[in-house]
């Protein structure tokens, strides 16, 4: 048979239903260390190692997207190159490969995952996004069946984005806005640059997005709060409200409960030059209302952190010791954005120390499960995985990885059957 031309294939992919999915089987942890350029998968009960991908480079700042089926996304910095690896057999097989283009900062999947929409950028540093004249960014779209890809131009700071079925969003720090692109135009565009359907403005300095099907929006973290942006079934823009942060600080990593009805972040006020003495909060809203809960951490450094159905949990790294706060996410219950527990950590070797640039130190990344009965931190430079009986409120044992896990490295968990309303790389 004559093969189509690129664009017709992808164009005709869109309407295709998704792969089917793999027979259930056991969890699965997908632990990267970039710095070795590895990527490990684990039987989560056991620790078992199934496999490993060794010369895999995960970028930890675009994460990973997990599908119900087991497939696994993530873009590897190495081989310039989005990555699908499928964790639910008995080892890990990569099914699949596409090329990407520019120094990736972000990348999201459609809701049926057919298609995965790559941002990358001249350089995706906080401080060079927001330099007056900010570069140009790639759009990049691979069909996930076939991984044949196409990739437009955009103009822009430290590029977001979204994907609400054939419409790509991409947050631009440079100007503030959101855009709407056609996922057919970023596939026909063989490099050149792309015209916006619409725009819409954000508040400044916009980092951190998720998009709600169920309500229509599109949920952005900004300087100013987090910005609720309606977006039409034709791409367009519609009503748009602000919740502020509430206080002192904003947030930055921003994701999506599977009730769809819940963005979750943390708010953190660095005024102090003293990390330790940086105040940090649990903040959640409420897509439909946009009410807000706030609920205090303590004092010290956040980054990533994990969500289940029941909990977030945050890594709270302090002047002395480390603590797993663990915050109640399910509003379906009373005790909703509640701490429920904090778990001692004890002393990370080489983590973060007062009067040095947390930043660059050791640090612990998580996964939740889905009950959030389990906690799964990985120990920079330790070369395992803590794990954490969330109830009991202790770690229960440890997973050896053969690799350091320099700076924590990445985590994430696929179960059986379980499947996410939020499709954007963390």
């Amino acid at each position: 048979m004559r093969s189509l031309p690129l664009a017709t294939a992808l164009l005709s992919a869109v309407a295709l239903a998704s792969p089917a999915q793999a027979a259930p089987g056991p969890a699965r942890l997908l632990v990267a260390d970039p710095a070795a350029s590895t990527v490990h998968v684990l039987d989560a009960r056991t620790g078992r190692i199934t496999g490993s991908l060794p010369g895999r480079k995960l970028n930890d700042h675009a994460g990973t997207v997990v599908l119900a089926d087991g497939r696994v996304l993530f873009v590897d910095d190495a081989a310039k190159q989005l990555v699908v690896v499928n964790v639910a057999g008995a080892e890990p097989r990569i099914v699949g490969t596409a090329p990407v283009e520019g120094e990736v900062s972000h990348f999201a999947v459609d809701a049926t995952a057919r298609f995965a929409v790559v941002a990358g950028s001249e350089g995706h540093e906080h401080e060079t996004a927001r330099e007056e004249h900010a570069g140009h960014a790639t759009l990049t779209a691979v069909d996930l069946t076939t991984f044949k890809s196409g990739h437009g131009v955009v103009h822009s700071g430290e590029p977001g984005v979204l994907v609400d079925g054939g419409t790509v969003l991409h947050r631009n720090d440079a100007p503030a806005q959101l855009e709407s692109y056609r996922l057919t135009d970023v596939v026909k565009a063989n490099g050149e640059h792309l015209t916006a359907a619409a725009k819409q403005a954000i508040g400044e300095h916009g980092h951190g997005e998720a998009f709600s099907p169920k309500h229509r929006r599109a949920i952005t973290a900004t300087e100013r709060g987090v910005d609720l942006t309606e977006v039409t079934r034709q791409g367009g823009f519609g009503d748009q409200r602000v919740a502020a942060w509430g206080g002192p600080g904003r947030g930055f990593y921003l994701r999506l409960h599977d009730d769809a009805d819940t963005a979750v972040t943390y708010v953190r006020d660095n005024a102090d030059p003293d990390w330790t003495k940086w105040t940090e909060h649990a903040y959640l809203l409420d897509v439909r209302s946009g009410k807000t809960t706030r609920t205090s951490l303590g004092s010290g450094y956040v980054f990533r952190f994990g969500l289940s159905d029941e909990l977030a949990g945050y890594v709270v790294h302090g002047a002395a010791r480390d603590e797993l706060a663990l915050v109640d996410v399910n509003a379906r219950n009373g005790g909703f954005g509640g701490l429920t527990r904090r778990v001692d950590l004890g002393v990370l070797p080489g983590g973060p120390q007062a009067g040095k640039d947390p930043f660059t130190a050791q640090t612990r990344k998580i996964a939740l499960d889905d009950r959030g009965a389990t906690a799964y931190l990985t120990a920079g430079g330790q070369g395992r995985v803590d794990v954490v009986d969330t109830a009991a409120g202790r770690v229960t044992r440890s997973l050896a990885v053969p690799t350091a896990l320099d700076r924590g490295g990445a985590i994430a968990i696929w179960e059986p059957g379980v499947s996410h309303a939020d499709t954007v790389g963390r």
